[in-house]
């Protein structure tokens, strides 16, 4: 017998007493399911947000590295009279 097949067997086992026990207890398996999709939603959702965040950063750093690249201007003022 090797470790993978160890492993698997194990892994198989774990599903099947999970089938049993959601199929018994069917009200806290439904609970629990509501409370891991509401946390995968939300890890999702705070993913998404960094990423946005992090390239409004990089956005903004590159615009200002393009100001500083520019020559600066005098402004001319002209009077009406």
């Amino acid at each position: 017998m090797t470790t993978a097949f160890a492993i698997r067997t194990i892994i198989e086992l774990a599903a099947i007493l999970f089938v049993v026990y959601g199929v018994l207890h069917e009200q806290k398996f439904i609970a629990f399911e509501n409370k891991v999709i509401r946390f995968i939603a939300r890890a999702i959702y705070i993913r998404k947000r960094k990423k946005a965040i992090a390239q409004r950063r990089a956005e903004q750093q590159a615009q200002r590295q393009r100001e500083l690249q520019q020559p600066k201007r005098a402004k001319i003022y002209r009077f009406v009279a």
